[in-house]
């Protein structure tokens, strides 16, 4: 997957994040400081930019920053996590990898088989201190979250399901919410609906079921309530 696939406007990438977080949903002026402060990519550090893009991996990034900071971690704790893990995976965007595991007062990440705490510098945990760790998730719904798959050694978030038949795929309209198993952006569906078209004939006419269309509506309308 090409490292910059996926767009997605700061606004946007901040509303995906509020209707998906369980609680403590961030608003947007807190993801915007997290971005031109150096997270989840460090040469984003820059002046103030309006109209900043991000991609899928940094999208995907934000949401282990806001798991990270549900679980109680400090942002400057989770940035001097996120430089170490840059430099150890020598991989840029190292949030956008699998999940990390969790105490009351560290983050480990698992290499090669093993548990190292990353708030220490790849220091081993003691034996004991594996019982009390929780495999961190990202913010979910139940069972739903994120494909990984193996990039350069690394495993990679590929996509993203934030709701029930909805999927971002950052290789599928520039990486747009569309009703899972098919390319329909659930933009265009809302479109129709507020054209005068009904759910039951879209479904028809584009051969997807129904409930699935209803899922594409539910996940507009939740975005649009934060953009009115």
């Amino acid at each position: 997957m090409p490292a910059f696939a996926g767009i997605y406007e700061l606004a946007e990438a901040s509303r995906y994040l509020y209707v998906t977080t369980p609680q403590k949903p961030p608003p947007y002026s807190t993801v915007r400081g997290w971005v031109i402060r150096g997270l989840p990519t460090p040469e984003r550090r820059l002046p103030k930019q309006r109209g900043l893009l991000l991609t899928f991996e940094e999208l995907v990034s934000l949401r282990m920053v806001l798991a990270l900071r549900i679980a109680g971690f400090s942002l400057q704790h989770v940035r001097k996590v996120h430089t170490w893990l840059q430099d150890t995976t020598h991989y840029p965007r190292p949030f956008a990898l699998k999940d990390l595991w969790v105490s009351e007062t560290d983050i480990f990440a698992k290499m090669e088989g093993r548990l190292l705490s990353a708030s220490k510098k790849g220091q081993y945990p003691m034996e004991f201190v594996k019982d009390w760790l929780h495999h961190l998730r990202r913010p979910t719904n139940g069972s739903l979250d994120m494909a990984f798959q193996r990039v350069d050694g690394n495993e990679v978030a590929v996509t993203w399901s934030p709701q029930l038949h909805i999927m971002l795929n950052p290789l599928m309209q520039f990486g747009a919410p569309c009703i899972e198993g098919t390319r329909i952006p659930t933009k265009s569906i809302w479109s129709m609906i507020l054209g005068g078209d009904k759910p039951q004939t879209l479904a028809r006419d584009y051969g997807v079921p129904l409930d699935k269309v209803q899922s594409a509506l539910d996940w507009e309308k939740k975005i649009a309530n934060l953009a009115a």
